[in-house]
């Protein structure tokens, strides 16, 4: 992974433009966004309700879930019922809620800001 990346950005949970301050405060699974970077001082909130945007990609992380938890679930337990592969979905979609929700803000951010290197700061 090189820096200067998006995907370097959205794995390491650093800020898009700099890559050196930390895009959320707290824990990983309590992750608000902080304000602004520490290091270049970009604001993480361009304009109020910036990342409701996010929605749309979380959604998409969701249907990302769903259809590997069902494709898996009929590849490897072929034998099943309907309602026990529900139940599989489910949980998968329980389970992975807690990381798609930061995930998407910051995978939104890195699709609107790029990385500025050392010269352009």
């Amino acid at each position: 992974m090189k820096k200067g990346t998006r995907v370097y950005s959205i794995l390491f949970r650093k800020c898009p433009q700099c890559q050196e301050g930390d895009f959320f405060d707290g824990s990983f699974f309590k992750a608000t966004v902080k304000k602004k970077c520490e290091h270049c001082e970009m604001n993480y909130h361009p304009e109020p309700g910036y990342y409701q945007g996010s929605y749309y990609v979380a959604y998409a992380l969701s249907v990302a879930v769903f259809v590997t938890a069902w494709v898996s679930s009929y590849l490897f337990f072929s034998g099943m019922t309907f309602n026990t592969s529900l139940i599989i979905i489910i949980s998968a979609l329980i389970l992975t809620a807690p990381f798609n929700y930061p995930l998407s803000k910051i995978i939104w951010i890195n699709l609107f800001f790029h990385f500025k290197g050392e010269k352009e700061k």
